[in-house]
């Protein structure tokens, strides 16, 4: 049988999606991260893979039977030529290849899967702040531009690795006597169940990297900020403005300034409201008079569906 495939890969998480030709759900697996700049490539490829076939088996089919006529991968960390020649080799892999029409497959960075979800609007920026960041946005001229998103060496302001990152190093300014005392030092220990900053050290480096490690301390530091912990605020709120900057490149590069335009807010770092969500929104309305606010109903799998769909 004929389906249409979506994938959202990011840095901690893929969502597949198989649907009928109406856009209609019969599938949906949640497997590891789909991006290389996190995981690397092998293990990239082997989530991406064993993800669309544990959704074919989902549906009760065996492989030989399913045929996507049309499918969109949004991937996080494809952001140049040589990051969509990796992809693609990842992707067009000798066990899902032959389930994909050569002709109908789009492969593209997951800000565009993520605007598609949120909004129709001709005039739409959508800003991703979760494991890592990106800003892209689209105009009714259909010029399309994009700001960050260069992964966690280059550019990740405003993610949730960047937030952790800087929180540790906040305790080891603390614990050097170069910084102001912080909350996290405890609230952060606690979390990891680890008893000083020796430990704290050992966690960090003598565990194989991984992005998302990092980012899932966002968390506490938003919890800590909630609890009157000054540097935790300040922290939130510095990349709040960072998550401002790449909004407001993207709108001067789309000439959106004085016009009307969507945005669409993705990522875990929006959950916290009080210092990071609420700073981004305020700073936003006074800078664009005219922006609306768009909530993402549905995943941002959703919007690769709805890209393979309009491919047909």
């Amino acid at each position: 049988m004929d389906y249409i495939l979506g994938v959202d890969g990011g840095g901690t998480k893929t969502v597949i999606r198989i649907t009928d030709y109406h856009g209609n759900i019969v599938s949906e697996i949640i497997t590891g991260a789909g991006n290389y700049k996190s995981v690397g490539i092998s293990v990239a490829e082997e989530n991406i893979t064993k993800g669309v076939l544990s959704a074919i088996r989902q549906i009760g089919n065996e492989t030989g039977d399913v045929f996507f006529a049309s499918s969109c991968f949004g991937l996080s960390g494809l952001d140049s030529e040589q990051d969509e020649t990796i992809f693609k080799n990842i992707i067009f892999n000798n066990k899902i290849k032959k389930l994909l029409h050569p002709d109908k497959i789009t492969i593209c960075n997951d800000s565009r899967i993520g605007l598609a979800a949120g909004t129709d609007n001709k005039n739409a920026i959508m800003i991703i702040c979760g494991t890592g960041s990106n800003c892209f946005g689209i105009n009714e001229e259909g010029e399309e531009a994009k700001a960050n998103g260069w992964d966690f060496i280059l550019g990740d302001e405003g993610s949730a690795y960047e937030i952790g990152v800087k929180a540790l190093r906040s305790i080891m300014r603390a614990f050097d006597k170069r910084g102001i005392k912080t909350l996290l030092t405890q609230t952060i220990l606690k979390e990891l169940n680890i008893k000083d900053v020796q430990g704290l050290i050992d966690w960090c480096y003598n565990i194989p990297f991984s992005s998302e490690r990092f980012a899932a301390l966002t968390k506490t530091v938003c919890n800590t900020a909630e609890l009157g912990d000054k540097l935790s605020i300040k922290l939130l709120r510095d990349e709040a403005m960072e998550a401002l900057l790449s909004v407001s490149v993207v709108a001067k590069k789309l000439k959106l300034k004085s016009r009307q335009f969507d945005i669409i807010y993705v990522g875990s770092v929006f959950r916290c409201e009080r210092y990071f969500k609420q700073v981004l929104t305020e700073k936003l309305k006074e800078k664009f008079p005219k922006i609306n606010f768009a909530p993402l109903k549905d995943k941002p799998v959703s919007g690769a569906i709805k890209m393979a769909i309009k491919n047909l």
